[in-house]
């Protein structure tokens, strides 16, 4: 049997993994997380309450006598957790599964993304600090480390966007209400996002293997569609209207209530097109089961049964409206002038 401790495991892309990993009879599970949030988990897991970033001599009395076959952390985000992980955890384990993303890379040098692409997102902190953590870890001697680079991964409440405000349902009621929406660029920007149950199980065969130590896997859905593709797909799903007002990710960038510059240009702004061949040699016969329409259908149906989480964001909506009106002036002022 398998033992496999997840930390994390009530996010976006962690909770389909620790469910799938709860149900495999040939894993004993152990999750380490604040206990802050309710899960659906059956009583054989191993609930370890801490908060990893504080109370780490507490973890360490806490798996004093246990080692793991894998350790996955969904929680790393720079590099003092990253040192901190491995002070925690080295001589614990066989494997540690660190959970990165593509926003690490130079998406700039090139639209085909693999394990390759270089480093260097001069956008993004939050890809900065993620490629400070995957060479850390790598750097680490004697540290058996796996790195997972996902892009935008979604589920049942949350879905690829542009520019949204602090819901995102934010967008969907502009739709709703025949109401304009920013879009950043010209809408045919190449994208793609991932269904988190289906990365889930693409997930799976990195678990507990040791074949994995020391290399870097991209899990994605490499479906490719643009942003206008998305927009639409969701207005027809609610109901609405697409009405998309082109904004440059440029422009955007100079907004200074909203950090789009790390948002927007750290990572939407650039078409991507994801190589999964390294995956896929681990489950060579995966096929997914939710395109994007398809996701986008199950969350308009999951918000219809929750209508508690369709939240309004009246500062974003009036940020957009007064965003438009002035874009819409400059457009004006600017097809006039040019020759």
């Amino acid at each position: 049997m398998k033992k496999v401790l997840i930390i994390g495991g009530t996010g976006t892309i962690s909770t389909p993994i620790t469910k799938l990993l709860s149900e495999d009879g040939d894993v004993d599970l152990y999750v380490l997380n604040r206990g802050s949030r309710k899960d659906e988990l059956p009583e054989k897991v191993h609930r370890l309450t801490a908060n990893i970033r504080k109370d780490s001599e507490q973890i360490k009395e806490m798996i004093k006598d246990l080692y793991f076959d894998s350790i996955i952390n969904f929680l790393i985000m720079d590099k003092n957790d990253a040192k901190m992980n491995i002070d925690l955890f080295k001589g614990k384990t066989d494997q540690f599964i660190f959970i990165s993303t593509v926003v690490a890379l130079d998406h700039s040098v090139s639209c085909n993304v693999d394990e390759k692409l270089p480093y260097g997102n001069r956008y993004s902190t939050y890809g900065r600090n993620k490629e400070e953590c995957e060479r850390l870890f790598l750097d680490e001697a004697d540290f058996p480390v796996s790195i997972v680079r996902p892009t935008q991964t979604y589920s049942l409440n949350r879905i690829p966007l542009s520019v949204k405000g602090k819901s995102y349902w934010s967008v969907c009621s502009r739709m709703i209400k025949g109401k304009e929406v920013i879009v950043h660029g010209d809408g045919q920007g190449v994208w793609a996002g991932s269904h988190a149950d289906d990365l889930a199980r693409l997930f799976m065969p990195l678990i507990a293997n040791k074949e994995t130590i020391g290399e870097i896997y991209q899990i994605m859905n490499p479906e490719s569609y643009t942003w206008d593709m998305i927009y639409q797909a969701l207005a027809d799903e609610l109901g609405g209207t697409y009405r998309p007002v082109y904004i440059s990710s440029e422009l955007l960038d100079g907004s200074k209530r909203y950090n789009w510059k790390e948002a927007i240009h750290g990572d939407k702004h650039f078409s991507n097109i994801f190589d999964i061949s390294k995956i896929r040699k681990l489950n060579p016969e995966y096929e997914f089961s939710i395109d994007m329409k398809k996701g986008i259908r199950m969350f308009v149906e999951y918000m219809n049964k929750h209508p508690e989480e369709k939240k309004e964001d009246p500062e974003f909506d009036r940020w957009c409206d007064d965003t438009i009106e002035k874009y819409k002036k400059l457009k004006e002022r600017f097809i006039e002038e040019i020759e």
